[in-house]
């Protein structure tokens, strides 16, 4: 079996597990890559899921059930994550593909309107998207500090940013592993890894060995960030007081981005903004604390 399939039983086991029975679709766009993979489930209001950096759309399969009772559910993999095409981001205008990804991912699906739901970075292009067209996004739900609000950002993914660096640890102490896989959730990702199953560990392991995973999410932190932090020409930290449309904040009490203090501080520049701290919790917070953070997201969302 090789490493596309090991990935997909992974998964199949884990819909299983959560009581889910999503569609998994690719359709093709203009945007930055031409193949686009996303699960399709539930019934209602468009509400597009954008995952974070190194991660894939099945990062959510925790809380698909229950937020599929309210939305009709896209659950995107970002351009070189999971299923969709691989990317090269050297040379590449970040935020610019940001929202190109998710212009052409709406327009091929005939989406003039959606809802969306970021984490991290997936955070990072549902704002800039919004910036450049608010009359294509309904609301946002911001979960874990977004990507480019903070210039600070952890000590291992600066030096993955590394070029030449980041791909001899790639080979050796940061390759591909469970063990690895638990230290980066225990590390950067989760206040209480204990809390993450073994097949749910397994399927995170199996998203690191699809072909372009590599490429696509060293490339990415290559182009994103520099050995300081990240890069200042992509900080949108102050820009948000241009959004216009509403936006909610989950942020975990723990996230290893950015405290909910500072990260409060600057979401206050957004007018009519909601702000919600998830006790116990990290960077992606519903792995922590599945259930407030399903409340918080449909009541955010106006279900």
């Amino acid at each position: 079996m090789d490493t596309v399939e090991n990935y997909k039983a992974s998964r199949n086991r884990l819909f299983k597990t959560f009581g889910i029975d999503p569609q998994s679709k690719e359709i093709a766009t203009d945007g930055p890559v031409k193949k686009v993979h996303y699960l399709e489930l539930g019934a209602g209001k468009p509400l597009i899921l954008i995952h974070g950096g190194g991660s894939k759309s099945s990062e959510w399969l925790n809380i698909l059930k229950p937020l599929a009772e309210h939305f009709k559910l896209y659950v995107v993999d970002r351009p070189g994550c999971g299923l969709s095409g691989s990317i090269d981001y050297r040379g590449v205008a970040f935020q610019e593909s940001a929202v190109d990804f998710v212009q052409s991912f709406m327009d091929a699906l005939g989406l003039k309107k959606a809802l969306f739901l970021g984490q991290s970075m997936g955070g990072y292009f549902s704002i800039c998207f919004a910036l450049k067209y608010p009359e294509r996004v309904e609301k946002i739900v911001l979960i874990g500090a977004p990507a480019g609000m903070n210039l600070w950002i952890p000590y291992v993914l600066r030096l993955l940013s590394t070029k030449g660096v980041n791909r001899f640890l790639f080979k050796t102490v940061a390759k591909p592993s469970l063990k690895n896989v638990v230290d980066i959730h225990k590390n950067i990702l989760v206040a209480d890894v204990k809390k993450l199953s073994d097949a749910y560990i397994e399927h995170c392991y199996r998203g690191q060995l699809l072909p372009g995973y590599e490429k696509g999410f060293l490339t990415m932190l290559e182009n994103v960030l520099t050995f300081k932090g990240w890069r200042k020409d992509l900080y949108i930290g102050d820009q948000l007081h241009e959004l216009k449309v509403p936006v909610r904040f989950i942020w975990g009490e723990k996230d290893a981005f950015e405290k909910p203090q500072t990260g409060r501080e600057k979401a206050l520049a957004i007018p009519g903004q909601v702000f919600e701290v998830v006790e116990n919790s990290g960077h992606s917070p519903w792995l922590d604390e599945p259930e407030k953070c399903v409340s918080l997201i449909v009541s955010m969302l106006g279900a």
